[in-house]
């Protein structure tokens, strides 16, 4: 009864190896700065995550440094070498795998199933790296597969464990080119127009942060990056700039002015005013004032 379970897992392994990947190795290791490796090349994919340490990685000629939470993937019949650098022992995870289906249209088929891999065919370069977080489900799918190759090398587990991962790598990688092409210019625009219409109101660069799904250190980098201030310096400045228009043209008393810019008080807007333009708002009234007889 046995040899027939045995034989039947052995039949249903074989039979997966047509429709999942093919596992080569799954490898840790643990090298200090006199490990170098020579070229080599694999007719499979080869994976490479440094856990910790640095490793200078060559591609073909191409050099990658390659430092903790980096994560390599090398196209199949591509040299490559390795070495680690620096003063402190390098861990790293080598994983190799490829596809074995019955025909060259059932591999396309499987490049869509498996995303990333199509996205590999997309580029160019002959690798693609990405760097991940140590508690992501990228980092835990690859200890649970190191542990589980350790255990049983040939086991059904193995497949399971690796096409979790290629999902998790997947949706990263389709993540990372959403972030690249997506036009961020247009959510700066969108946080200048809205201060510029709101600017008389309480309004908070986290309220503001909170109205687009994101942190405020996210808006406030793009908005530098777009327009070279950060947003709560804009804002002040656009209340600043309104103060001065009232301040020339009217007649208003200074703590309406103040209320009608969007300042909580009329003591931080005097504060305020004077740090931006260096007078106090009744000095710059009777500055402007003066000029224009």
């Amino acid at each position: 009864m046995k040899k027939i379970s045995k034989l039947w897992g052995w039949k249903m392994i074989e039979t997966l190896n047509n429709i999942m990947p093919v596992i080569v190795k799954t490898l840790e290791r643990v090298h200090d700065s006199s490990w170098k490796m020579n070229y080599n090349i694999h007719d499979s994919y080869e994976l490479l995550f440094v856990k910790k340490g640095n490793v200078d990685f060559w591609v073909e000629d191409e050099k990658i440094e390659l430092r903790a939470g980096d994560l390599l993937i090398i196209k199949p019949h591509t040299r490559h070498r390795f070495e680690v650098v620096g003063n402190f022992k390098a861990e790293f995870i080598v994983m190799g795998f490829y596809l074995k289906p019955e025909s060259k249209s059932k591999i396309e088929e499987l490049k869509e199933i498996y995303g990333f891999l199509r996205s590999l065919d997309n580029i160019s370069s002959p690798f693609y790296y990405i760097h991940i977080r140590k508690r992501s489900s990228i980092f835990f799918c690859l200890e649970s597969i190191l542990q589980e190759a350790k255990e049983n090398k040939k086991g059904l587990l193995l497949y399971i464990k690796s096409l979790e991962l290629f999902a998790y790598i997947t949706r990263e990688m389709d993540n990372l080119e959403i972030k690249r092409n997506f036009d961020y210019s247009k959510i700066a625009k969108f946080i200048k127009d809205y201060i510029d219409q709101n600017y008389m109101e309480d309004i908070k660069i986290g309220d503001i942060a909170k109205k687009l799904f994101m942190s405020e250190s996210s808006i406030s980098r793009l908005f530098k990056n777009e327009f070279g201030i950060l947003p709560k310096e804009y804002l002040l400045s656009k209340r600043i700039e309104k103060a001065k228009e009232y301040l020339s043209v009217s007649n208003l008393k200074i703590s309406e002015i103040a209320i009608m810019c969007g300042f909580s008080s009329l003591q931080r807007f005097n504060d305020i005013f004077k740090k931006y333009t260096g007078h106090s708002p009744t000095h710059y009234r009777k500055l402007t004032f003066d000029n224009s007889k």
